[in-house]
């Protein structure tokens, strides 16, 4: 639990997009931890039994799940096809940010898929 909630407070800490940069506001660390505690507050207040079942497959079957993100590509017609897997999220928004940068005109999407095939 420890680690999970390090790596959040390290993810918002380095976190940036089109509409928020952590670096370039200068967070201190109390306002890092603000934005966690309203994440999980936010995220507590807004389950569904359907995201609970997810993980708890995630949790029960966690030797098996070796790369659950999964980078694909949306191809009209609704079909979708598998880029690359991933064991962790960064790595796949990491490569995806690649991706789109050289196939500007392709969609791509990072999925978490708990099931691997």
């Amino acid at each position: 639990m420890d680690q999970s909630i390090t790596q959040l407070l390290s993810r918002i800490s380095n976190y940036h997009d089109g509409d928020f940069d952590a670096a370039r506001m200068s967070l201190p660390q109390q306002e890092v931890e603000g934005i966690a505690t309203l994440l999980i507050e936010q995220l507590s207040a807004n389950l569904k039994g359907a995201v609970l079942a997810n993980y708890l497959f995630a949790i029960r079957n966690r030797a098996t799940l070796q790369r659950p993100w999964m980078i694909v590509r949306i191809i009209p017609g609704a079909k979708t096809h598998i880029i690359a897997r991933f064991v962790n999220r960064q790595d796949a928004d990491d490569r995806l940010r690649a991706l789109q940068r050289y196939v500007p005109n392709a969609v791509f999407e990072v999925v978490f898929d708990p099931g691997e095939s």
